[in-house]
């Protein structure tokens, strides 16, 4: 995993899952550490504390670290479904049913669309943001929510969404994509920390454009990518878009 060299390590803190992390370290052929002094070269690690797999940067070692979030966002309805309501809601459509998330990250927005209803598979290319995502969707399986409705988790799919779209089962009504774009200025302070550590280690996203391109080919209906309101449309002119707080959803509709 030559990407991630001198710039991760598995890091195991004297709790439980040490088989786990040292399976982690393998799995993602990083260093394994049991403690971290100041000469260790990496910047980031993965660790479990608190129940859940986080990642770390120098800063946050003693703060806490990123897990993937499975609570419902400041303002979403805890009900489920909950209501389709927003931008992105109204972007995806209620006549969608199926949904790919093509670009799931931290997972927030896939989290989102789910607890909305949709059926949605997730795909995601970075290793590290797989192990992540895991651990959380194994988490939310475990509400009482979800094991009183009888619900799964999304489906997750590691690898390219470049190469996978084209090998679906079936095509999907909607297929999202949330690509990382430059930020406007070189620092943002509205960028937050998650996506600060995530573009520190993963870099941005240089191939949008046929990203886009795979998507409109493997969709069944529609594409929907969510930008940056000062970016241009990743496909030219959309179909119709939705603007949420310093965003906008883009909709692309397959003739």
């Amino acid at each position: 995993m030559h990407q991630y060299t001198g710039k991760l390590a598995v890091l195991y803190q004297g709790a439980e899952h040490k088989q786990q992390s040292q399976d982690l370290a393998e799995r993602l052929s990083v260093p394994f550490y049991e403690n971290v002094d100041k000469e260790c070269p990496e910047s980031f690690f993965l660790c479990w504390r608190e129940g859940c797999l986080k990642l770390l940067d120098n800063e946050l070692l003693k703060k806490g670290g990123l897990a993937v979030d499975i609570e419902p966002r400041n303002g979403e309805q805890r009900s489920w479904p909950a209501p389709k309501q927003d931008a992105l809601a109204h972007a995806l459509g209620r006549k969608t049913k199926t949904v790919v998330d093509a670009t799931t990250g931290w997972g927030q927005d896939s989290l989102h669309i789910f607890r909305m209803g949709y059926e949605l598979t997730c795909i995601e290319r970075s290793p590290v943001m797989v192990e992540l995502l895991a651990d959380g969707f194994n988490r939310l399986a475990q509400l009482d929510w979800m094991q009183n409705l009888q619900l799964q988790s999304p489906k997750l799919i590691k690898g390219n969404a470049i190469d996978l779209m084209a090998t679906l089962d079936s095509p999907p009504d909607c297929i999202y994509l949330d690509p990382m774009f430059p930020p406007k200025r070189k620092k943002s302070a509205l960028a937050k920390k998650s996506m600060v550590v995530l573009r520190d280690l993963l870099g941005d996203d240089q191939d949008k454009e046929e990203l886009f391109e795979a998507a409109v080919k493997a969709t069944g209906k529609k594409v929907v990518v969510k930008s940056p309101d000062y970016a241009e449309p990743l496909g030219g002119k959309p179909s119709e878009s939705y603007h949420g707080k310093l965003l906008r959803y883009d909709v692309y509709l397959k003739n």
